[in-house]
């Protein structure tokens, strides 16, 4: 029976791996591996899944070539990774075994970095030197946006396929399934962490990376909220949700300094991600992959950026589909906006509307079958 390897580390990899694996055991052997924030992920869906750590030592190059070569499977499809290089070793190993391999793009961030020899800490350094050593035989994308901004890397056009997004295929079922967690007794906000201070922020620099990190915008979200309370009889729940890879003490700061008696806040990583996405009048961030499930899930969501000095790193905000905002003044204004919404049914601006609407990128249906014509392809030559 023809064999396939799959591997991930990162939550976004393990999302696209998920599906991919539940169609390739029912026609081929399907050697299950992840580590750190992946195993979690896979353990949670019910997989066997093996820590690849346990065999591979250190996870130097020399131990993930040994790995594979002891392996010998027929393909090696993976995920990608920002500070992890489990997967660019698996690619380089593969290519240097005769092996056919193969990554799984989960998001539109940071595309070629994933690819090169450094991590996000590393970044100035990449963006001198644009090279791309660690290239798995072919990068599975979701759709033209993600093709040109690899192209724009560097990375060859020719080594793309457009694919879709795998864990797309899945969202709608899982949130269809989900169970409220939290009552209606208050306005339900979610606020969507990212690890941006403990990644960027907390070496100190004297300016912010972006321009804001999860900290700030979580300030803005508040002190806009506070207004809210001001102008009607709103009582607030507002639930922050942090990142998987996101230390919780990140969130120490806050617990003296929120004091408004008519705004609740609760920590939340317990909760299955799906169930508080139900439970949410509305869902707030800046560019968690959460965004685009709670859109897809045609839950309200706000894309909060103020003091963005970069690039707009939001997939949706770059397709026109939900644009950011980039003050408190708008802030306000687009809460005010939603509250009373779902106030009275009614809002008399339609500017909201370009904050919430979303349609499918362009070749993000039925993912997890395109990439099985592919794999059978592939196994067929």
């Amino acid at each position: 029976m023809k064999t396939v390897l799959l591997f991930a580390r990162d939550p976004g990899g393990a999302n696209v791996i998920l599906p991919v694996c539940e169609k390739l055991k029912a026609k081929y052997k399907v050697w299950l591996y992840a580590k750190e924030f992946a195993l979690d992920k896979f353990r949670d869906a019910g997989l066997s899944v093996k820590n690849i750590e346990e065999e591979c030592g250190k996870g130097t190059f020399a131990e993930i070539r040994s790995f594979l070569e002891r392996l010998k499977p027929d393909i090696v499809i993976t995920g990608t990774s920002l500070d992890d290089f489990t997967e660019r070793y698996l690619w380089k190993a593969a290519k240097e075994l005769g092996i056919k391999s193969f990554a799984i793009l989960d998001q539109w961030m940071n595309l070629g970095i994933r690819f090169s020899g450094c991590s996000y800490h590393e970044e100035e350094r990449y963006r001198q030197h644009r090279e791309h050593p660690y290239l798995p035989g072919r990068i599975w994308a979701m759709d033209e946006l993600a093709r040109e901004l690899l192209v724009k890397e560097g990375i060859d056009a020719e080594k793309i396929t457009l694919t879709g997004q795998p864990h797309f295929d899945t969202v709608r079922g899982k949130f269809q399934s989900a169970i409220e967690v939290y009552d209606r007794d208050m306005w339900n906000v979610v606020f969507v962490s990212e690890p941006i201070y403990q990644d960027y922020d907390h070496c100190g620099k004297e300016e912010m990376y972006w321009g804001y990190n999860e900290r700030t915008i979580f300030d803005n979200l508040y002190r806009s909220l506070e207004k809210l309370t001001e102008c009607s009889a709103c009582k607030i729940r507002l639930i922050i949700r942090p990142h998987p890879r996101e230390h919780l003490e990140n969130w120490d700061y806050i617990g003296d300094n929120l004091k408004n008696n008519k705004i609740s806040v609760e920590l939340d990583r317990e909760h299955n991600s799906f169930s508080l996405m139900k439970s949410a009048d509305l869902v707030c961030g800046m560019s968690s992959m959460f965004l685009l499930e709670s859109m897809i899930c045609e839950r309200p969501v706000l894309s909060i950026m103020i003091g963005l000095k970069k690039e707009n790193p939001f997939v949706l905000d770059m397709t026109g589909q939900c644009k950011s905002i980039l003050s408190e003044e708008e802030l306000l204004e687009h809460l005010l906006q939603l509250f009373f919404k779902g106030e009275d049914g009614m809002s008399e601006s339609n500017d909201m509307e370009q904050h919430c609407a979303f349609g499918y990128p362009k070749g993000v249906e039925n993912a997890t079958d395109k990439i099985m014509q592919l794999v059978e392809g592939e196994m067929a030559e």
